[in-house]
């Protein structure tokens, strides 16, 4: 099994922010896709975001929520290698922000998409903290 794991800064931004902007449509649509369906705030909840281009959505089931510093996902659907994988996500204040913590783990191998998702997450990471540090709506991937 292959896993990544990231984390990013957030300047003047409260846990409570980061933490809806991983768990809300409202949230994912202002720094990762305009095109996101569900809630992501309870367990049993469900995701589903689409991207341009890709002829199918990337499935979330919610597994465990603590507000405002965790939020963990199953993916159910998705592009190859990514159905039957973990995303945990944690959220720590820090003096003048928090810290956000991105754990994707549970791939098959470090193949050529792992290596794509790796460099995606990181620039998606920069888009969250580009969103919480501005308050500015521009998800990275806009229909």
């Amino acid at each position: 099994m292959a896993d990544m794991h990231h984390m990013v800064q957030v300047d003047g931004a409260d846990a409570v922010s980061a933490y809806s902007a991983l768990t809300t449509r409202d949230g994912i649509t202002g720094w990762w896709t305009s095109r996101a369906a569900g809630t992501g705030s309870q367990p049993g909840d469900r995701l589903s975001m689409s991207f341009p281009d890709a002829p199918m959505t990337w499935d979330m089931r919610v597994t465990a929520a603590q507000e405002p510093t965790t939020v963990e996902w199953d993916c159910t659907g998705g592009p190859p290698g990514w159905a039957g994988t973990h995303l945990r996500w944690g959220v720590e204040p820090t003096d003048g922000g928090a810290v956000v913590r991105l754990d994707h783990v549970g791939f098959p191998a470090v193949d050529d998409m792992f290596r794509i998702v790796t460099v995606g997450w990181a620039q998606m990471l920069l888009s969250l903290k580009q969103h919480l540090e501005t308050g500015v709506r521009k998800p990275f991937f806009d229909f």
